[in-house]
């Protein structure tokens, strides 16, 4: 194809437009026939008219195509929510089949969450007049919670003190008496259970026979 003119179509087509007239006015002098010109005008014409067939298409087709969307999106949510009273009907009578009837289907067992994280970073602080006081980092997300587990000086087991979701305890039940005592924090959820460092503790008097130091 020649190079004079333009690659695209829509340029073509006004190149040739541009033109006709002038080479209808002009034939012989240029040496075309009038019934050259007289095709090429109707090309032309052709093509024009084929061009904005087209761009009212494509008009048309986006038009189309926003309310395709905003119609869709609305049967989506009106449906969306037809689906939930359908799932709560059937959950409040406690019937499967309404699921089967509606060709619904039915929501999924939940997936098991697994076990908990570990509890990490566990620190003390003396309580007055006796005690200790301890904290950690853990999560108590998906229904989990934590144990304090306590083992004195001159004990061979750990005992589990008591339950929490929070990240601390206070514990003021230890014997005046003790040495020593060591801690861990177990995190549960479901059957799982995972269990910190222990911490251990050295208690001692300043002489006096008053005062804890806490030597972990």
């Amino acid at each position: 194809m020649s190079t004079v003119l333009p690659n695209s179509r829509q340029e073509m087509i006004q190149w040739f437009s541009d033109r006709v007239a002038d080479w209808a006015a002009n034939a012989a002098a240029i040496g075309l026939s009038t019934d050259q010109i007289t095709a090429i005008a109707g090309l032309v014409s052709a093509a024009e008219g084929s061009l904005g067939n087209a761009t009212a298409s494509r008009i048309a087709s986006k038009n189309a195509t926003v309310d395709f969307y905003t119609d869709s999106d609305a049967l989506r949510s009106a449906g969306a929510d037809l689906i939930k009273v359908i799932k709560a009907y059937a959950e409040s009578n406690n019937d499967p089949s309404v699921y089967a009837l509606a060709s619904v289907p039915p929501p999924s067992p939940p997936t098991p969450a697994g076990p908990p994280d570990k509890p990490t970073e566990l620190t003390t602080k003396l309580l007055q007049p006796f005690g200790i006081g301890i904290r950690w980092k853990g999560t108590v997300s998906q229904s989990a919670y934590f144990g304090i587990w306590r083992k004195l000086s001159g004990e061979t087991s750990f005992s589990l003190l008591n339950t929490t979701k929070n990240k601390s305890f206070d514990d003021t039940t230890i014997p005046n008496t003790v040495s020593g005592v060591e801690y861990f924090i177990a995190a549960y959820r479901d059957d799982f259970q995972v269990n910190s460092n222990t911490l251990a503790i050295q208690i001692g008097a300043d002489g006096t026979g008053e005062t804890l130091t806490l030597a972990a």
